[in-house]
């Protein structure tokens, strides 16, 4: 996996080369031009010679042209070298954040990488291609302006040089200040495309509830510190252009006042004068393109900072190289497993963890709220790592499997019912990319979901809105089932994945997962106690310690937690 954005220039290397010395070559080409005015003042003006002025006049137009075709085609080929940059970045932080853990996904959050996925990119496109076209071009041309305004008059160019020095330091202030604080702003950035994901995301809620307007409010603040943030910084930046004209001025005055001593003395021709102005103006105008180029990278900085962090950062789930052997069952051990989310001593939310789960078993797990019944059934497809511990599936450390095989004979429903634009045949082949259309009907009927798609209009060829908006929470619960039943795993992990259907329709389907599967491990967890009684085992979680795992009637004897919890399912029940 390349880490690096650096590394991400790949195949336009050449053209990342081409382009500035085109720009440079551009800039040589712009500087010789007041040099051909001294000429045709002294040579021409000055003696009423045409012959010269046209001469003189003839070699500026081949300047001027060369100039002006060469930043054609350094343009062009910096414009060609940042987009190819752009879509190589988009790909490779794309297939970085594929390889993340939910660990690393949690850190950097959804809406931080999309930021990062396209306002952070299209900054540092912007940023290449100005640094293509000014940061090589620019400097080599106020350079050689200058050496050429020292051989016109070594002293006259004193004043120019002090100039551009002044002007350089206090401009590095404004600069570097910027860099810190555009910064600051892009995290208030984040906030707001959090909220504004957050929101958009969850809208019907957000209107059942009647929750508009403190929504907008929240709103209005993250969009006012946002403001509030670009503002200081422009604020800042806004000294550049006075600083500049202020400081062009100064020079021509100082300059027009000190060269016309010098020609009253006869130490400077009005020629050299001439050209020596022009030079002024030429390396106050690359100053303040330099200028322009530093303000647009300022924003840039915090852009590339923000994705050179995804591109270095290292999974915290890997897998190894080799292929593993096939997973010999669906057996399942946890010996005194602890875990926790994010790095460092934080509290651990599953805590001294050790039960074994027979191959062909179903298993409930229930618990109260918060009593990481999720975090406990990640571990097992790895979707987190264990910080203390060993988990055993199919008698091998589940470390020691590669990704193909883990998910291959792992299938996970979560409590979130994801499906993607496009059929429901697509949809089901997530599950097994080569499923026939008999494998996609069959896991259908398994997970009762056929009755609805023969209503839809072309069946498995049925679209799906994005998210699965067409369809009710039942019908897409069935369908998420349905998809992870049709690659026919050693172990169905199903998150609270049957919550949506009506008691009857989720007893039918136990009841097949239990006598139509019976080699296939079940971990079904659930806020309804009622609808696992029938399980072979339960297992009864508190504040992420084991109090119980035992067959129903076991646990209504001796499990208090779990007695408190039928007692409360009941009521439920009979309200």
């Amino acid at each position: 996996m390349q880490n690096s954005i650096l590394q991400q220039v790949k195949q336009y290397k050449s053209i990342f080369i081409l382009a500035p010395v085109f720009m440079i070559i551009s800039g040589l080409m712009e500087t010789m031009i007041p040099l051909m005015t001294t000429r045709i003042v002294d040579y021409g003006i000055e003696k009423s010679d045409m012959g010269e002025v046209l001469r003189w006049g003839g070699y500026m137009l081949i300047f001027a042209v060369s100039a002006l075709i060469t930043a054609l085609i350094g343009y062009v080929l910096s414009a060609k070298a940042s987009s190819g940059l752009a879509a190589n970045l988009r790909e490779g932080l794309f297939k970085k954040v594929q390889s993340f853990s939910f660990s690393n996904l949690d850190k950097y959050g959804v809406s931080g990488l999309v930021v990062r996925q396209t306002t952070d990119i299209s900054n540092i496109q912007t940023a290449a291609q100005t640094i293509l076209t000014q940061f090589f071009k620019t400097p080599v041309a106020v350079v050689y302006s200058l050496i050429l305004t020292v051989q016109l008059n070594k002293r006259l160019s004193l004043v120019l040089i002090a100039g551009v020095f002044l002007i350089g330091i206090f401009l590095s202030v404004i600069i570097i200040k910027s860099i810190v604080m555009y910064r600051e702003v892009y995290e208030d950035y984040d906030a707001l495309n959090e909220h504004i994901q957050e929101n958009v995301t969850g809208i019907r809620v957000v209107k059942s509830f009647a929750r508009e307007k403190a929504v907008s409010e929240s709103f209005d603040s993250k969009a006012a510190a946002v403001k509030k943030g670009f503002i200081r910084v422009e604020r800042l930046l806004a000294f550049n252009n006075p600083i500049m004209m202020l400081s062009l001025e100064f020079c021509f005055i100082g300059i027009a006042w000190i060269g016309a001593k010098f020609i009253s003395a006869g130490e400077m021709s009005v020629g050299d004068l001439t050209g020596f102005i022009t030079y002024a103006f030429q390396i106050m105008t690359y100053m303040a393109m330099l200028v322009l180029s530093f303000v647009q990278l300022s924003s840039s900085f915090a852009s590339v900072k923000r994705v050179q962090e995804v591109f270095s950062e290292e999974p915290s789930v890997t897998f190894p190289e080799d292929e593993s052997p096939e997973m010999e069952d669906g057996s399942v051990e946890f010996s005194k497993v602890s875990f926790r989310y994010g790095e460092g001593n934080g509290e651990n939310v599953l805590e001294d963890i050790s039960l074994r789960i027979k191959s062909g078993e179903m298993i409930g797990i229930v618990g109260a709220t918060g009593s990481s019944k999720t975090s406990l059934v990640n571990l097992i497809s790895r979707l987190y790592d264990a910080k203390e511990g060993q988990i055993t599936v199919g008698k091998r450390d589940v470390k020691e499997y590669d990704e193909d095989s883990l998910t291959k004979n792992i299938a996970v429903v979560l409590q979130k019912n994801l499906l993607f634009s496009g059929t429901i045949m697509e949809n089901l082949r997530w599950g097994k990319s080569d499923a026939t259309i008999k494998e996609c009907e069959e896991a259908c009927r398994f997970a009762l979901a056929e009755s609805f798609i023969k209503e839809k209009e072309g069946g498995l060829n049925y679209y799906i809105a994005q998210g699965g908006s067409n369809l009710s929470g039942g019908q897409r619960q069935r369908l998420c089932l349905a998809r992870a039943l049709i690659k026919k795993p050693k172990i169905l992990i199903l998150d609270d994945a049957l919550s949506a259907l009506d008691t009857a329709t989720e007893a039918r389907i136990r009841l097949s997962l239990k006598e139509d599967l019976p080699d296939m491990t079940k971990l079904i967890i659930t806020q309804r106690v009622g609808s696992v009684r029938e399980a072979d085992r339960i297992l009864v979680l508190s504040k992420g310690r084991i109090c119980g795992f035992d067959t129903h009637e076991n646990l209504i004897r001796d499990c208090e937690v779990y007695r408190e919890l039928c007692i409360a399912a009941e009521g439920k029940e009979a309200s």
